[in-house]
């Protein structure tokens, strides 16, 4: 009965749909939260660095970092600008952002066991382009070790020296 059942589902589909199967995680083993936050913060500055250097053609390996339903916006001031999809999402967010550096904060805190790196699992870098005064703090959901949803925020900053302590 259940047989015939995914029969009937799967015909109802028509014959050009195809049924996805889910993507293996391909995350290296992680014991630890601060290895799982290393891990991921080191994939999305991949994707925006792939994403930037993308000139036509594809990139099999951003293919695989990015989910192709992977939502990407920037905000600026109090408005959010959805900026695209999947690989075309990446670039335009990298495009956008012009950084030259990123930043991500690490885990100092207890060792907190991961109990399954393969769910969904949020990280924050912050990007630069020192040129033009913006920083990006980008927040970057993943699941299965693949982006699927980067939301930022455009913001200006100033930057200088401190004068040394003890002098």
């Amino acid at each position: 009965m259940k047989a015939l059942a995914l029969a009937i589902a799967a015909m109802s589909l028509g014959a050009s749909s195809t049924i996805a199967a889910p993507l293996a995680c391909d995350l290296p083993e992680v014991k630890y939260m601060g290895d799982l936050q290393s891990v991921l913060s080191r994939r999305a500055v991949e994707v925006v660095n792939r994403a930037a250097n993308l000139r036509g053609g594809t990139d099999v390996r951003l293919q695989q970092l990015v989910a192709p339903s992977a939502d990407f916006s920037l905000g600026d001031g109090d408005v959010g600008r959805p900026l695209g999809q999947g690989v075309s999402g990446a670039r335009a967010l990298a495009m956008e952002m012009k950084a030259d550096t990123f930043r991500y904060l690490g885990w100092n805190y207890i060792p907190t066991p991961v109990k399954d790196p393969c769910a969904s699992q949020k990280v924050d870098v912050e990007f630069t382009d020192t040129r033009g005064k913006n920083v990006y703090p980008v927040t970057f959901t993943f699941r299965a070790g693949r982006v699927v949803a980067a939301e930022g925020w455009s913001r200006t900053f100033e930057a200088g020296p401190v004068e040394p302590v003890g002098n």
